[in-house]
């Protein structure tokens, strides 16, 4: 019985986590999100168990078999080289008991290895690759101009939008696609963090967030990539700019730290919080603002986290 009941929940997560990533090539708009919360299931049925990789290895498994089954055999492998390969480490790490800022680099940066080595052998070489994506992308655009057209925007104005979202997006695919990695594995973490609790991971994954702030020493990448944006040489440039992009990530991320700091000590209600945070992240102004914030932290230190002897250069001793 209790094996029956083992395997019951094994295939339940296996299709659960299949069906969440299925969605994303069927449902618009929110298909995505779903996608982004398949491994989940698979995570939350292992985890706690002694049997913790032999669960992931049969979950993973049936889910291929699941989505070959459905979708067909190129649908499995991406499955296999982003959410499948996230869900191994993201165990794995959580077993080793690793905060969540290094489980969040560790897999993203793992699963936009594997993901780019996957589509670079598919197109060949890396100008291939940048056309399918281009071309694939101006397919997807292609599809608002009838949006622009019923808002009163001119065909030829139109065109110069697509056509400057067109060369935005091309150019920033890579820093994108690591923060989609990176959004995807933070995703995870919540849900598995949620739904088991401290007890059956064994330590707190988000351990004091309103006190999160990052190392001092990334204010020196940001520095160099954003002074590596005026390279003459374009490939220099693009890729500097895709760093600062991926920087300035990471320190919007403090500053929404900051945010929840002094939500908190306001006992925000949630609902007020997350629509504080959905606004920081669709409002670009307010984007920016947040994102100083986290930049101007390590020497302004908003929340007062660092020791009395260590805040000599703060904007209080101006004072």
């Amino acid at each position: 019985m209790v094996r029956f009941k083992a395997a019951l929940e094994l295939a339940r997560s296996a299709l659960t986590a299949a069906a969440l990533f299925l969605a994303g090539g069927v449902i618009p708009v929110l298909g995505a999100p779903l996608l982004l919360c398949a491994p989940a299931p698979i995570l939350i049925t292992a985890l706690g168990r002694p049997s913790v990789y032999r669960t992931i290895a049969a979950a993973l498994a049936l889910t291929l078999a699941i989505i070959g089954g459905i979708a067909g055999p190129i649908q499995a492998l991406a499955f296999a080289l982003t959410l499948g390969i996230a869900t191994v480490l993201i165990a794995l790490t959580v077993r080793r008991r690793w905060r969540f800022e290094q489980i969040v680099v560790a897999a993203a940066a793992a699963v936009v290895a594997m993901a780019t080595a996957a589509l670079l052998l598919w197109a060949g070489s890396p100008a291939v690759l940048m056309r399918h994506l281009r071309e694939s992308v101006a397919a997807a655009l292609s599809h608002s101009a009838d949006l622009y057209a019923r808002l009163g925007v001119s065909e030829s104005e139109s065109r110069q939008i697509i056509a400057r979202v067109l060369d935005i997006t091309t150019q920033l695919a890579p820093a994108l696609g690591a923060m989609l990695a990176g959004l995807m594995v933070l995703i995870n973490l919540g849900l598995i963090s949620r739904w088991l609790g401290k007890e059956r991971l064994g330590y707190q994954l988000f351990g004091g967030l309103p006190t999160w702030r990052t190392p001092e020493w990334l204010i020196w990448a940001l520095l160099a990539t954003g002074f590596g944006m005026f390279i003459p040489q374009e490939t220099a440039r693009i890729a500097a700019l895709n760093g600062f992009v991926l920087v300035a990530a990471v320190y919007f991320c403090q500053g929404l730290a900051i945010v929840a700091y002094y939500l908190q000590m306001l006992a925000m209600p949630r609902v007020v919080r997350g629509t504080i945070y959905l606004i920081a992240l669709l409002q670009p102004m307010l984007a920016a603002l947040v994102c100083l914030a986290g930049v101007f932290d390590m020497w302004i230190d908003f929340r007062r986290l660092k020791p009395p002897s260590q805040e000599a250069g703060s904007i209080d001793d101006f004072f």
